[in-house]
């Protein structure tokens, strides 16, 4: 069929080789080799973040997907980086942190003592910065010893430097200058790809012997103060205990005493209401009785003016009726009335040519003269 393949002629191979197929053999072998050697495959899981580095050109290519990358080694070199995150532990245990032996960190206080603390940094790769880590701190784990170590135990014993050796004893002065240092290597290491997400001192800081005896001591001594203290606290509680129960009892005779008083001004107050009640109803009974003696004399003398005034009006008309022809009618007919029983003797005679007075005299005498 004309769509078949031709099986490969060995006698035709053989006969443009010159009758010998091991030159061939050969070349194949060799290019197989060569490229077994140079024929790279890299490979980056989901916690991972791959670089391609070019040789020739320095170009850095960033792989972020997880997967497989084919690339040739003359003219490639492919890393990872593990962009999880991590912790180193640095610590005088030997064997247990991440070297060998002894790890922890020497401080020299501002005074000149050595203390000695274990340190544990968390931090991770930002890898939209992966670029700038290869770049800045070389291929590899690299970056792991340049930033998140020596930098970092660098910063620390900077600033925990700065305490004294009785300072430095004091938690929350240390925890102060770690926080200080933790915001300063961020502000350095966030640039180059670096966070740190975390420095802490794992456990109690140890000083050299001497040291740590004179801690003891003052730690029996401040024990000690502490109880002359909490004595001494003791007895001024007491006190005030004893002062509130004291005031407590004054306050109590205090407001007895005060009731006392309110019942007796009550008592006084209830007294004065009924004196007063008293004198008001005296004062009615007495104002009541003079006014209905006033009243009544009111009306008595009302009734004498009253009366006194007709007898005077009476007594004004009959003198305005006499004092006319009436009058004198009345005055003439009143003495007819006295000289009607009366008799008159005698005989007029003229001595003289005089006129002489004539008087009349009562009738008794009138009898005992004759």
């Amino acid at each position: 069929m004309n769509g078949d393949k031709k099986p490969l002629d060995l006698k035709a191979l053989q006969q443009i080789t010159g009758g010998s197929l091991l030159p061939l053999a050969c070349a194949f072998l060799l290019v197989a080799i060569f490229l077994f050697n140079t024929v790279r495959i890299g490979r980056v899981s989901g916690e991972q973040v791959g670089i391609l580095l070019d040789k020739r050109t320095g170009k850095i290519e960033v792989i972020s997907q997880s997967g497989v990358r084919i690339y040739f080694g003359l003219l490639s070199e492919f890393y990872v980086m593990d962009k999880t995150l991590q912790t180193l532990d640095m610590t005088e245990v030997e064997g247990r942190g991440d070297r060998i032996g002894r790890d922890d960190l020497k401080i020299k206080t501002i005074d000149g003592s050595d203390v000695y603390v274990d340190l544990k940094v968390q931090f991770k790769l930002n890898p939209d910065l992966a670029a700038e880590v290869i770049a800045t701190s070389g291929p590899g784990d690299r970056y792991k010893d340049k930033w998140a170590r020596d930098y970092t135990r660098s910063l620390v014993r900077n600033y925990l430097g700065e305490l004294t050796t009785e300072e430095f004893y004091d938690s929350s002065k240390r925890a102060v200058k770690i926080v200080l240092a933790h915001k300063e290597a961020n502000a350095r290491v966030n640039p180059y790809g670096i966070e740190i997400d975390s420095i802490v001192i794992p456990k109690k800081p140890h000083f050299y012997a001497e040291y740590e005896e004179m801690i003891k001591t003052k730690k029996l001594a401040d024990q000690a103060v502490l109880e002359e203290r909490s004595k001494a606290l003791a007895a001024k509680q007491k006190q005030l205990t004893l002062m509130v129960e004291e005031t407590n009892k004054k306050n109590v005779a205090v407001k007895q005493f005060e009731g006392e008083m309110s019942q007796k001004v009550i008592q006084a107050e209830a007294e004065g209401e009924r004196t007063r009640k008293a004198a008001d109803a005296y004062y009615d009974q007495v104002t009541i009785g003079a006014e209905a003696s006033l009243y009544q004399m009111t009306k008595s003398a009302e009734g004498i003016l009253a009366k006194k005034k007709a007898e005077a009006e009476g007594i004004e008309a009959m003198k305005k009726a006499l004092a006319g022809e009436g009058g004198r009618n009345m005055v003439m007919m009143e003495y007819a009335k006295k000289l009607k029983n009366i008799i008159i003797t005698g005989k007029p005679f003229t001595i003289q040519g005089t006129v002489e007075r004539f008087e009349h005299l009562k009738g008794p005498a009138a009898s005992e003269g004759r």
